[in-house]
């Protein structure tokens, strides 16, 4: 019956984990829904320099092609009536046209967002896809701006060597974070912490002091390191999140921003009545490199510390089961290591990055991290029984 009934709860917080992400956002009323044909709208003819617009006007395609004349082509776009936005919610499908890439792992076709203050100063620059060959990609996903939000700006850049790239197709919107998530996510990690409490004190009867503390450390990382993860980019499982729609009654106030390019002074927050070049942040631009690695500190220890992660990630999980043997014992948090070792692979699954030999590794590496935190823990068992026994042995000293 307790079996069952850990199964049965386990279930319902997987439903629950589903259910609160996927109806993670909601639009925010009053604010902008723009496509690619309200973006060419605003854009001036750039049918030079190997980027132009192609298609009709109100499926227009932005294609980049390289030749012997134009190479490392850079394009801006900023989005008409777009103010400041904390989270951006884009759909977007690209292509690729026999793009040969560069040297560099990063020289081929990219998009981007150009993070802005409102007075046009940069702040950040996220990577938001990449394409090489003849490949085809669709996506959907939100990106999160800096705490106190910032102004967007699309940006495209072709670093190969030949070849074209072509956005084909683009929906953003400003969303937020709805109520279900805001405090919901509180309610789940509750759920989580009570679970694998009982699970602990299934597995060995200790208090119930202990077994929290083991469970709190397991739901730590399981946010850490699952979900929501280290991933910069909040993806669905799945195709898409379920994005909320709230009636146009609603509507909420847009503070006007101003952003500034060069000389040049746009305020977003004002109808446009006809296509203006100012809309376009455009112009002579040079390509930026490598973009540095976005999201959180494990993510960014495993891709700068390249040739140290198989070290890393049997330390990611070593020291987390040492502390929940210390607090719960070897049994229980042998188990607790194993089911979170395998929720970060499954979770990078259900994200959609995928499971390939790389991944195998992780697991190996995993296996030798729980079997190194195991090997210590009863190292320092057998030390102290036999501390404790020859401290028993010791002769009483003589009383006086």
């Amino acid at each position: 019956m307790r079996v069952a009934k850990l199964a049965c709860s386990f279930a319902a917080l997987i439903g629950l984990i589903f259910l609160l992400w996927q109806h993670r956002f909601e639009t925010v009323s009053g604010t902008f829904t723009k496509n690619l044909s309200d973006l060419r709208e605003g854009a001036p003819d750039v049918a030079s320099g190997g980027v132009s617009w192609r298609g009709s006007a109100d499926k227009p395609v932005l294609r980049m092609e390289v030749d012997a004349t134009n190479r490392n082509l850079v394009h801006r776009i900023g989005i008409p009536a777009c103010g400041v936005v904390k989270f951006l919610h884009l759909r977007l499908k690209f292509r690729g046209e026999a793009l040969l890439p560069g040297k560099e792992i990063w020289e081929d076709g990219r998009l981007m967002i150009e993070w802005h203050r409102p007075g046009g100063e940069g702040l950040k620059i996220e990577s938001i896809g990449s394409i090489r060959g003849d490949e085809m990609k669709e996506d959907d996903f939100v990106l999160a701006a800096t705490k106190g939000g910032a102004v967007p700006v699309l940006r495209l850049e072709h670093l190969g060597r030949s070849g074209a790239f072509e956005l084909q197709a683009l929906k953003l919107r400003q969303v937020r974070e709805t109520l279900w998530w805001r405090y919901g996510k509180w309610i789940l990690a509750a759920g989580w912490l009570a679970w694998t409490c009982a699970l602990v004190r299934s597995i060995q009867k200790i208090s119930l002091l202990r077994a929290l503390g083991a469970a709190a450390v397991f739901v730590i990382m399981g946010a850490l390191a699952v979900v929501p993860g280290p991933w910069k980019i909040q993806r669905p499982f799945g195709d898409a999140f379920v994005i909320h729609e709230l009636p146009q009654s609603a509507n909420a106030r847009v503070q006007p921003q101003v952003l500034t390019e060069g000389a040049r002074q746009l305020d977003p927050s004002k109808p446009v009545a006809k296509p203006s070049a100012g809309q376009v942040l455009a112009g002579p631009e040079h390509a930026l490199g490598k973009i540095p690695v976005q999201g959180g500190i494990l993510l960014k220890a495993k891709l700068y510390l390249e040739s140290l992660r198989p070290l890393l990630h049997a330390l990611l999980i070593m020291m987390p089961t040492l502390a929940m043997a210390w607090l719960a014992g070897w049994h229980p948090a042998l188990v607790l290591a194993v089911l979170l070792s395998i929720a970060i692979e499954l979770g990078q699954i259900a994200f959609g990055y995928g499971f390939d030999r790389v991944d195998v590794a992780d697991l190996l590496n995993d296996a030798l991290g729980i079997a190194a935190a195991m090997l210590v823990v009863k190292v320092y068992v057998k030390w102290r029984a036999g501390h404790q026994a020859g401290r028993a042995m010791r002769p009483a000293a003589p009383s006086l």
